[in-house]
């Protein structure tokens, strides 16, 4: 393990610091300081803001938002953060008008300890908060479709393990009672009447006479019946503002100006209009001054079967790299691209890990994922003779803070750049600067 950073027990004091919890969902348009900010706020008022931890602290917290890890959803994560180590996790990831994020966490750490978690949409090229919470979990109907980011961070000071899991819903429910992603048959901008018009929503097919249902809460606006829609049923959602068609029906259960909750019958699937000659099927479209591609509304994404806890036995633990090359991914995938290609027994420190990858940070404290079977724990190393005094310093850097001067046999663990990570016959850990020896 490196050497950690002395921290000056007045500061420890000075910054337990309690700050009332925001259990509930809160928005970017509700102007309410998020619980990091408040957080800050109260750092600021003690005058420790200015300290270098904090300053650490601070910059991790905004540092990814310019360069990101790239997730897939659903996705999960455990890892730990250290106490004497300032950091913080970022997740970006693309989402879709139409979907609801929803984060679920767990942490193992003192009682107290508290774990900011803030929201981020890209905004004319400027990210966004539009949510937070300090509690271990949160939901987010999206707005638009987009580039997100969610930020882990935890309070000064503390060490936590934890888990996290991200996924997206669908904000409606199929209108189709029982259909299911498989049911969807024909997709929104599909070519119809050789061409010369597109398809303005999707088919969900199913045995006629199956029951259409609404797919959330709001008033059936209009039942009537067109030449291309058959027997049709309109109803608007209050909530969002958003106008849904529902068409070639068999038969119209809705009355025009009823209030409807989620999952009331409105009619039932048929073959009307100008789909007497194709299988059954309801056309589902969805309208807000134009139509818009409802199929985010609806399909259900791949669920993670059972929650996963915090691995205690986790740690901030050094590795080194196995192969000739060994490339970081963006994202804990072959397919995200490479952020950077390692050389042999390179220096990565695991700070989380998800299914087969490690998330990794490099001496210069680069994040991103590795393969797990492409490292190794650098716990033992080849020995070797320091013949003349050397500095052995807390980073790989030459201006870092020296711990002291070593001689003698050491064991080399890894490496970066000209800098080789050791570990001398009194079991310090640290860095030196073989062009030096």
């Amino acid at each position: 393990m490196a050497i950690q950073k002395s921290i000056n027990s007045s500061i420890i004091l000075s910054i337990a610091i309690v700050l009332g919890s925001c259990n509930a969902l809160q928005t970017f348009t509700s102007m309410n300081p998020s619980p990091r900010e408040k957080y800050v706020n109260a750092l600021t008022k003690t005058g420790l803001l200015s300290s270098s931890l904090a300053q650490t602290w601070m910059n991790a917290g905004d540092v990814a938002l310019h360069d990101s890890i790239i997730v897939t959803l659903p996705f999960r994560e455990t890892g730990y953060f250290a106490s004497s180590e300032p950091s913080a996790r970022f997740y970006r990831f693309d989402v879709k008008d139409g979907q609801v994020l929803t984060l679920t966490s767990a942490i193992k750490a003192k009682e107290k300890s508290k774990l900011f978690i803030d929201v981020f949409l890209l905004k004319e090229n400027k990210w966004e908060t539009v949510a937070y919470s300090d509690s271990l979990s949160l939901t987010y109907e999206l707005p638009k479709s987009g580039s997100c980011i969610v930020r882990l961070q935890p309070e000064l000071l503390v060490n936590i393990y934890y888990s996290i899991t991200l996924s997206v819903t669908p904000v409606l429910m199929n209108p189709v009672k029982g259909a299911s992603n498989k049911s969807i048959g024909s997709f929104y901008g599909d070519p119809r009447d050789g061409g010369k018009r597109k398809h303005e929503g999707i088919d969900i097919f199913a045995p006629k006479g199956t029951f259409v249902i609404a797919p959330t809460d709001g008033v059936v606006t209009r039942v009537s019946s067109s030449v291309l829609g058959g027997k049709t049923v309109w109803m608007n959602d209050t909530k969002r503002g958003h106008s849904y068609y529902f068409a070639h029906l068999d038969s119209q259960i809705a009355i025009a100006g009823r209030k409807v909750k989620q999952g009331d019958v409105l009619g039932t699937v048929g073959n009307t209009g100008n789909a007497i000659t194709t299988p059954s099927h309801l056309h589902f479209g969805v309208f807000q001054n134009k139509s818009i591609n409802p199929i985010a509304y609806i399909r259900t994404m791949e669920k993670l079967v059972n929650e996963l806890a915090p691995d205690t036995s986790f740690q901030s633990i050094v590795f080194r790299t196995k192969q000739k090359i060994t490339s970081i991914h963006s994202g804990p995938s072959t397919k995200l691209a490479v952020r950077e290609s390692l050389s042999k027994d390179y220096y990565v420190r695991v700070i989380g890990q998800s299914g087969d990858w490690y998330r990794v940070s490099t001496a210069n404290n680069r994040e991103g994922f590795i393969e797990k079977s492409k490292v190794i724990t650098a716990e033992k190393g080849n020995k070797f003779v320091i013949r003349n005094p050397a500095s052995l310093l807390t980073e790989a850097d030459s201006q870092a803070v020296p711990i002291g001067t070593v001689t003698g046999t050491a064991e080399g663990l890894a490496s970066y750049k000209q800098f080789r990570y050791i570990k001398t016959s009194d079991g310090l850990n640290g860095w030196i600067d073989i062009t030096l020896l």
